[in-house]
């Protein structure tokens, strides 16, 4: 309490533990405490204060290195949608994710990264990107399987109107997407499948004088099909609907076509590439496709993913060969043959689901 007549502003009476109350007057001496010694009455003030700007300093400091961190020194954002999925994604080396049927969205550190999209079977893409603050990068690629192209899905219009009667009538064909071999089946590549195969021609032309049936069984052999007619002809065409595998008009300089019969197929590859990457898909060699040959179906054929009539006695083969010509050479012309027939003329590519 404060002392009878005692001044209120520079006199404290202190209580301690119910000992004897001590008085201390600031400014002067009285006893053994002093105007320079307050904080010898109050000891707590000074620490506290520099444990609270410590603490004030320590705040700042950490709010300093997040904004650093996640504001100056944010990235951005990749999306990335891959067909098929089931792709590895790599960003500088390291596996991040595996793509499936929905986006795969992945935080990246602002920059310029390597990107590689890996899966067995299918050729390595490899790029770089560079990511800056708060942008959205897409990233879709459509996977190439080895030497094979894909072709997209969708409708196209299959027929001529201005064709033979097996062409008509035009009619409108939805496909799922598939790969389709860049060229032919070699001879080289069919005699690792049957070591017992003979032939005059070297191992880069394509394989011939080899049946429907055993065609079949290579494409099979290797995790593959024989394609469709329909197939067939929309890889031909390309996306525009083009007349041949090169373009809309008949060139001898750009298909291995109009030949003399005894001129003979050369090595696939050989002339400039078509649609998609596709190669000699007009003449070199007529090709199998997996449909029985009707001449007339196109009237009853369905509209999505049609495969021929269910019997017949013909298998469907298109192309053209070295000796076709301008119309033979188109890519909606159909004919068929005998599966089980050998020809010189004959040989094929395969293809493959998507999955």
């Amino acid at each position: 309490m404060l002392g009878k007549g005692a001044d209120r502003t520079h006199c404290i009476e202190v209580l301690c533990c119910g000992e004897q109350a001590s008085t201390y007057r600031f400014g002067r001496t009285e006893g053994d405490v002093t105007s320079q010694d307050e904080s010898a009455i109050l000891p707590g003030r000074r620490s506290t204060n520099s444990a609270l700007w410590t603490m004030v300093l320590v705040v700042a400091l950490i709010a300093a290195i997040a904004y650093a961190l996640f504001v100056l020194d944010a990235g951005g954002t990749l999306r990335v949608r891959t067909t098929p999925p089931g792709v590895n994604v790599v960003i500088d080396g390291s596996t991040v994710g595996v793509t499936s049927d929905s986006v795969l969205v992945l935080e990246v550190a602002r920059g310029t990264v390597k990107l590689g999209l890996h899966k067995q079977g299918f050729e390595r893409v490899q790029s770089e990107e560079t990511i800056r603050r708060g942008e959205v990068i897409e990233v879709e690629q459509v996977m190439q399987r080895f030497e094979m192209s894909f072709i997209g899905g969708g409708a196209f219009e299959m027929g001529d109107r201005n064709g033979a009667f097996s062409e008509k009538p035009v009619h409108t064909v939805e496909l799922d997407p598939y790969y389709l071999d860049r060229t032919e089946v070699t001879v080289g590549a069919f005699r690792g499948y049957d070591p017992g195969y003979r032939s005059v021609q070297d191992d880069r032309q394509p394989v011939t004088d080899i049946s429907w049936t055993e065609a079949e069984a290579y494409c099979r052999s290797v995790g593959k099909r024989l394609p469709s007619e329909a197939e067939w002809e929309r890889a031909c065409r390309g996306a525009r609907g083009a007349q041949y595998g090169y373009g809309d008009r008949y060139d001898i300089a750009a298909g291995r076509s109009g030949q003399s019969l005894g001129a003979g197929p050369v090595a696939v590859g050989s002339y400039a590439t078509g649609h998609g990457g596709l190669l000699d898909l007009t003449g070199n060699v007529w090709e199998w496709c997996s449909d029985w040959y009707g001449r007339d179906y196109y009237k009853t054929s369905p509209r999505r993913n049609p495969t021929g009539p269910a019997t017949g006695d013909r298998r469907a083969i298109r192309g053209g060969a070295w000796f076709s010509n301008a119309a033979f050479s188109k890519c909606t012309h159909r004919p068929g043959n005998i599966r089980s027939k050998r020809d010189p003329s004959i040989g094929f590519r395969c293809a493959q689901d998507l999955n």
